[in-house]
């Protein structure tokens, strides 16, 4: 009898964890986050992040998902198809409040994790082209993101204060990955990148051209700013590029890491303080990642903090 009724014990137990859902069958809490190309630097940035993560915070395991970078890592958490995501900071913006391309579909379902670092924006020609200014890509044949992208919508409002549309040149909407190689096959006569720095892809094409990069400067940059005032100037350093010997001047939208505003908020609590706890390691992950700092972590900040997060910076005295 003993024996029968232990029998009967597990064949139940059993029963009741086959029949549970998928996710809470097991332990744990499973994260996925949307990243970029493997020729950017969301990629391994976000892989760094999530290695700490799964490594550091006990019952939760973090991975990543390559994707076409910010603008389809809003749409997929739009969908909750995946749990976190790199953007740029106005991305994240017009999406929470319906502005630009979300008027008529806003993103409510997303919260601030933390501002990572700045993304210059960064117009790549070869040396020897006679392109100075953004003026000049009129009737040029230029890479412009993938459609849809953080990089291709940032484009258009380049454009936008520039006074030119797609009709003014051969515009390529393709990925940075297909941009650097038809860059390097002479197919393009420029290529278009809102990245950290140095972007690998960049560096791929510097490996085998010469290659210049085209600054934004004067009223143009003032009035993106004054149209948009998620972007700031910015610099790319010198020697960020072989044969670059002078920084450049151009604006940049900072890299925002977001979630849904449904994680669990000791889950994304102990995340955040897993990340700012470990620096180092991340640093090692890119060199731009030698950028994220807990005191820049909330400027730029453009759409509410998850509770989670906001109860880690305001231990740190960063949220009164």
């Amino acid at each position: 009898m003993r024996t029968r009724a232990i029998s009967l014990g597990l064949a139940i137990l059993v029963c009741a964890v086959l029949c549970l859902p998928a996710g809470e069958a097991q332990a744990g809490t499973r994260l996925l986050m949307g990243t970029g190309g493997l020729a950017g630097v969301y990629y391994p940035i976000g892989a760094a992040i999530s290695k700490i993560v799964t490594s550091k915070v006990p019952g939760v395991e973090a991975t990543v998902q390559t994707s076409a970078a910010g603008m389809e890592n809003l749409r997929l958490l739009s969908l909750k198809e995946i749990d976190m995501g790199l953007v740029q900071n106005s991305d994240a913006y017009n999406a929470f409040n319906g502005l630009v391309f979300f008027k008529d579909k806003p993103i409510k379902n997303i919260r601030g994790i933390a501002v990572l670092y700045p993304q210059p924006i960064q117009i790549v020609v070869r040396g020897d082209a006679n392109i100075k200014t953004f003026y000049d890509l009129k009737g040029k044949r230029v890479g412009v993101g993938a459609p849809g992208s953080g990089e291709e919508t940032t484009f258009r409002r380049l454009m936008s204060v520039y006074k030119l549309t797609y009709q003014d040149m051969d515009a390529k909407l393709i990925s940075l990955a297909e941009q650097s190689s038809q860059f390097k096959d002479r197919h393009l006569d420029a290529m278009w990148y809102v990245s950290g720095v140095p972007a690998s892809g960049i560096l791929d094409v510097a490996s085998v051209l010469s290659i210049r990069l085209v600054p934004i400067t004067g009223k143009e940059r003032d009035d993106l700013i004054k149209m948009d005032p998620t972007f700031i100037k910015s610099v790319v350093p010198k020697g960020s590029y072989p044969g670059m010997t002078e920084d450049l001047e151009t604006v940049a939208s900072p890299a925002y890491l977001v979630c849904l505003d449904s994680l669990k908020d000791d889950d994304v609590y102990r995340m955040t303080k897993a990340m700012f706890d470990n620096l180092k390691e991340l640093a090692s992950s890119h060199k731009q990642a030698e950028n994220i700092k807990l005191e820049t972590a909330l400027i730029g900040s453009t759409i509410p903090l998850h509770p989670g997060a906001e109860k880690f910076y305001r231990e740190k005295g960063l949220v009164k």
